[in-house]
């Protein structure tokens, strides 16, 4: 029996690199437009669909306007997915592609109800990306940092708001629009290997969160505000993620100058990967997926 095929617009590389994993689903890449100049697509290990080789695929995840429509004209039959990276208001499926989507994928249950509140005709799709943990994390004084993969993509308040506040502790953000620039694979992996720990500054709305779970999955302990379904997935131990950004501070301060209570914080991070992103429950979600979508 053949797999349940999918292909998904280039825009978030690194996670169709985790989807692409499962053996669930046969899945492959397409430029759809919108990822011209993104540095990360560099890092994209998906092979890119091929009509001589793939089979038309029978659901299409997409972002962007731009990718609904060449979507539609390449792949007439197909069911086009919009992919909901939070739930803020203006990343909401335009009203006008409502009636020719299938639905809405989400990686948070959070982003998934907030879809359903704006969109309540439209049936949402919750995908868990796994990760495998490794503990290669270690400890350094006055060493944090923090990674926005692509431009442009926020703009809440807690992205000037965090840097202001943490000002003094030594921080360096890294993106291809930061300062610090791109951060490669090999730097990442340097950066995860040793560091006070990682700041995040995602919005409350945001729905996952990637290189946020790659610093708890190599044990790194992540110091920021809550998001996502984190609030209720994360052990209430975890004294690093506040609303009240004075306290994000203050814990920033903390890990930079001490490794006292870091190491809980890694622990409860790993239990955390372990429990909500194994392999396992990914390919769970992506069956149910197929079954409804199907």
């Amino acid at each position: 029996m053949s797999r349940f095929s999918v292909v998904a617009a280039i825009q978030s590389p690194t996670l169709l690199n985790i989807l692409a994993r499962s053996d669930e689903w046969h899945f492959r890449a397409y430029p759809l437009g919108d990822h011209e100049g993104l540095q990360e697509a560099s890092m994209l290990t998906v092979p890119t669909w091929n009509h001589e080789i793939d089979p038309t695929p029978q659901a299409v995840l997409v972002c962007s306007p731009e990718h609904f429509r060449r979507a539609r004209r390449f792949w007439p039959e197909a069911k086009l997915l919009w992919v909901m990276h939070n739930g803020y208001q203006k990343h909401l499926l335009p009203a006008e592609f409502e009636e020719g989507a299938a639905g809405a994928v989400c990686f948070s249950q959070l982003v998934g109800w907030l879809q359903s509140a704006g969109r309540r005709s439209m049936p949402f799709y919750f995908l868990s990306p796994a990760y495998e943990p490794d503990p290669v994390w270690q400890w350094a004084p006055n060493n944090l940092w923090s990674l926005r993969s692509r431009p442009g993509t926020r703009g809440d308040d807690r992205e000037g708001v965090v840097p202001a506040l943490v000002r003094g502790v030594s921080h360096t953000f890294y993106g291809q629009d930061q300062p610090a620039g791109f951060a490669s694979g090999a730097k990442k992996a340097h950066l995860l290997s040793s560091c006070s720990g990682f700041l995040s500054a995602l919005p409350r709305g945001a729905g996952f969160g990637l290189a946020e779970h790659e610093a708890f999955a190599a044990g790194v302990p992540v110091v920021g505000g809550w998001w996502g379904d984190l609030r209720e997935e994360l052990s209430p131990s975890y004294w690093a993620l506040s609303d009240d950004l004075r306290k994000v501070a203050d814990a920033s301060r903390r890990l930079c100058e001490s490794p006292d209570g870091a190491d809980e914080l890694s622990r409860l991070g790993l239990d955390y990967i372990r429990a909500y992103r194994s392999a396992a429950r990914m390919n769970d979600t992506i069956r149910e997926f197929v079954s409804r979508i199907g």
